[in-house]
């Protein structure tokens, strides 16, 4: 087992080399703002700010796309129900009512959910993700939280290996997944080993770190350095955030 984190390489660009406390809180507020939107302009233009940030961090597109559609398909459901549910003038196709409203109001949330999954890759994309969670400390939150979430992170690429390990077995060995008795009664076995390793694993590191002195308390050696540009790129992300909100409200 490695400690090394594992992550994408970061392209260079000017979000990448912004300071992570205060790239983390123009993010979050952002974020916070973006999801109070309520009419369907001030979402499209957020979702055009989200968009663009993407394009200043010079992130790749192959990895961009499938990941937006992600979002897109977590908000598809909004564009498909809130057209037929909603009162209001709109139009009929056959017994069919469409309301307008619902049309705008579902292509409001569709907007508000990508430009929320664009920020969220934002984050992801220009940083690896524990110099996030160092920044996230920096601001206060719990040692604990993130000491938790160092962790989740970490041991799931260990045990997304190990399932990798099992089916590399099972498929030497012949088995093909099969909706029958045998087939699920090996997907279950399978699943059993996964968990008890992980359980096992889980284990042996928490008796290792308390043998290394592990108190619960985060520690980092990485360092943040305030800059010029740093407070002046967060206060051009805040203040679009808030006249977004002050024209959905106008």
């Amino acid at each position: 087992m490695t400690l090394a984190f594992r992550h994408r390489p970061v392209p260079p660009s000017p979000l990448s080399r912004w300071d992570g406390r205060w790239k983390l809180a123009a993010v979050l507020l952002t974020v916070a703002a973006i999801a109070a939107l309520d009419r369907l302009a001030p979402a499209a233009a957020a979702l055009g700010l989200g968009l663009g940030l993407l394009a200043l961090a010079r992130l790749p597109g192959a990895w961009v796309r499938p990941r937006l559609l992600v979002f897109a398909a977590s908000a598809l459901p909004f564009l498909l129900v809130l057209p037929f549910t909603l009162d209001g003038a709109g139009w009929d196709v056959g017994p069919v009512h469409v309301s307008e409203r619902g049309l705008l109001v579902g292509l409001a949330v569709l907007c508000r959910g990508l430009a929320i999954g664009s920020l969220a890759l934002l984050l992801v994309g220009t940083a690896p993700l524990h110099h996030t969670l160092a920044a996230a400390h920096k601001l206060k939150m719990p040692g604990l939280l993130v000491q938790l979430t160092v962790l989740a992170y970490r041991y799931t690429f260990l045990l997304a290996d190990e399932l990798r390990r099992l089916r590399v077995a099972m498929r030497t060995r012949g088995f093909r997944v099969s909706a029958d008795r045998h087939g699920y009664r090996a997907l279950g076995h399978a699943t059993g080993a996964l968990l008890v390793r992980g359980a096992d694993r889980a284990d042996h590191v928490a008796a290792a770190m308390r043998c290394r002195g592990f108190d619960g308390t985060f520690h980092t050696l990485l360092g943040f350095r305030t800059t010029a540009s740093d407070i002046i790129s967060f206060a051009a992300l805040v203040a679009a955030a808030v006249a977004l909100v002050l024209w959905d409200r106008a």
